[in-house]
């Protein structure tokens, strides 16, 4: 990447925080080097570190949308806050080149009893803007923050919901080279959301770098390029955003011991054959060895084989088609007893699978526990499930099924085996007339 396209780099950053099993501890800590003549108290440390961030170093670039994931506690906030310039780093140093814009805590710099056109001109006002530029962009604030009369009104009346509008409106306003996004529209209706991420595509489209945290990993997906996955602190991946999504899920359901004492699995490589059904449809036989992909979950259980009916040419799809798939998969019997005994869950285990673009999409999706397919963990240890699904017309390109298995129900459940975007589908052009995802029938006619 040329140094001059890159954004933000950060540099061996690392964040300690001090803490203190007593209050007096602090005081202590604080008087004690100007008591080091004292032997008692010579070097003597009244607290303990904890490293938030350890070494964290990056890059990006002019108008790349970077998603930043990990769990509660990773680090992910205190990076954003060192970033947006709130907080100072321990060690390393961060080079932000332009102005930045942070969605942190929307909201968090009104005054609650000025109205919201106040509110916007003192938010302005702290962003950097003249009393000029915020006039010149009230309308479009207002108009996008969509809430009527009530911008006249005491910002202590809104509903979390009205204050999130507005906020986000002012940051979204701004022009910025960088804008920070956390969590923020995590509330606020479906509509206010659609409107928000269109703005970011648009922002992310007019060159602006954009540093988006979310748990929804599937926004990550749709929206970042590239992915930060932080554990602990510590950088875990840097690179693509699919990738850094299931590493996350890797963490999430990290892989137990005891996983090996399930039935062995078959490995029989991939094999293609015409569908008895349909002469002109084939049939996909895959092994285990065959199925590509990430793999996570906290194990004891296994995919033998999957086969799928209906395909138009090995791997490929054209048009319109009822596919038949059918997964056949073992289980550690003991393994899941136990784990059902400890975690209290239903005694079902059963299959998902799920459909996605290649930026990793979700386009549909779908689970026994919907459909009352529970099979006893005692079942012999294994089982076949059957899904038949009418794929519509799909626009060309390249799309992934998921497959997963787990235990419990629809509410409360565990992934014992996951098995992220295993099967490739290719579908071929069918008609050129159409864009989007799904190439859906219609009919157009001249009627006057």
């Amino acid at each position: 990447m040329s140094s001059n396209n890159i954004v933000l780099s950060a540099h061996n950053v690392g964040k300690c925080f001090y803490m203190y099993d007593r209050p007096a501890d602090r005081l202590k800590d604080l008087i004690a080097p100007k008591l080091s003549f004292i032997p008692s108290l010579n070097k003597r440390k009244f607290h303990t570190e904890f490293w938030a961030l350890k070494d964290v170093s990056f890059e990006v670039g002019k108008g790349e949308c970077v998603g930043i994931i990990g769990q509660n506690g990773s680090g992910k906030s205190t990076l954003l806050q060192i970033i947006a310039g709130t907080m100072t780093p321990t060690t390393g140093h961060v080079d932000v080149q332009g102005k930045v814009t942070a969605l942190l805590e929307l909201g968090s710099g009104f005054n609650p009893d000025f109205t919201g056109r106040e509110n916007v001109y003192l938010n302005g006002c702290l962003l950097g803007l003249t009393r000029t530029e915020i006039d010149e962009k009230f309308d479009w604030i207002a108009s996008f923050a969509d809430i009527g009369p009530h911008l006249e009104q005491a910002v202590k009346t809104y509903s979390s919901g009205m204050m999130l509008r507005l906020a986000f409106a002012v940051q979204a306003a701004i022009d910025s080279q960088l804008l920070i996004v956390d969590e923020a529209l995590a509330v606020g209706d479906a509509r206010f959301q659609l409107k928000c991420f269109k703005r970011l595509e648009e922002l992310k489209n007019s060159g602006t770098t954009i540093l988006f945290v979310s748990h929804a990993t599937e926004l990550v997906r749709s929206l970042c390029s590239r992915g930060l996955l932080l554990n602990g602190g510590d950088v875990i991946y840097w690179g693509d955003a699919k990738v850094a999504t299931t590493k996350y899920f890797d963490i999430l359901f990290p892989e137990e011991k005891g996983t090996e004492t399930i039935h062995e699995v078959e490995t029989n490589t991939q094999t293609f054959s015409n569908d008895s059904n349909d002469p002109s449809a084939y049939c996909l036989t895959l092994g285990l060895s065959d199925l590509q992909g990430e793999r996570f979950g906290i194990g004891g259980a296994d995919l033998i084989s999957v086969n799928i009916l209906g395909l138009d040419k090995p791997n490929i799809l054209v048009g319109q088609r009822q596919l038949n798939v059918k997964c056949q998969f073992s289980w550690d019997i003991e393994f899941v007893k136990d784990l059902i005994k400890k975690e209290n869950y239903e005694k079902n285990i059963t299959l998902g699978i799920s459909l996605c673009d290649n930026m990793g999409r979700y386009l549909f999706g779908c689970n026994g526990f919907d459909n009352y397919v529970h099979i006893d963990v005692e079942n012999k240890g294994k089982s076949t499930v059957e899904f038949k699904v009418k794929i519509p017309y799909l626009t060309p390109g390249t799309y992934f099924c998921t497959i997963a298995i787990a235990v419990g129900n629809q509410k409360h459940h565990a992934q014992l085996k996951w098995y992220d975007c295993a099967i490739q589908l290719q579908v071929q052009e069918s008609s050129n007339n159409v864009y989007g995802v799904f190439a859906i029938d219609y009919e157009m006619k001249k009627v006057a």
